[in-house]
């Protein structure tokens, strides 16, 4: 888990919108995902997905942690575009690719880079 040295707590969670073209987002994620982060970071990105890109990109190389409720919301979120026609890829950090490989994630959710 990444810490904020001077605070002695987790790095808090960021979810942006970074690029959108007529049928593209990207969405750049820092901070950690844990069980309290992990809410905000499945309802912040479904909430710009709800707008209908064609192509969306989640930018994760910013993460320092990803637990268990993060893959969850990966896989939520995976589903969602599924239903909704969506090409979904995620870049994800060492560690998120690190615990999307350790799950066996990875023949699910499309790994970009």
């Amino acid at each position: 888990m990444a810490f904020n040295i001077e605070t002695a707590q987790p790095a808090p969670l960021a979810v942006i919108e970074t690029d959108r073209s007529d049928d593209a987002l990207v969405v750049e994620v820092t901070g950690d995902i844990d069980i309290s982060s992990s809410p905000r970071f499945r309802t912040k990105i479904l909430e710009l997905l709800g707008t209908g890109p064609a192509v969306a990109v989640i930018d994760m190389t910013g993460v320092g942690f990803c637990d268990s409720s993060g893959l969850s919301g990966l896989l939520q979120l995976h589903r969602y575009c599924a239903e909704s026609g969506i090409d979904l890829s995620i870049a994800p950090s060492k560690v998120v690719r690190r615990a999307i490989e350790l799950t066996g994630l990875s023949s699910t959710l499309k790994l970009a880079g």
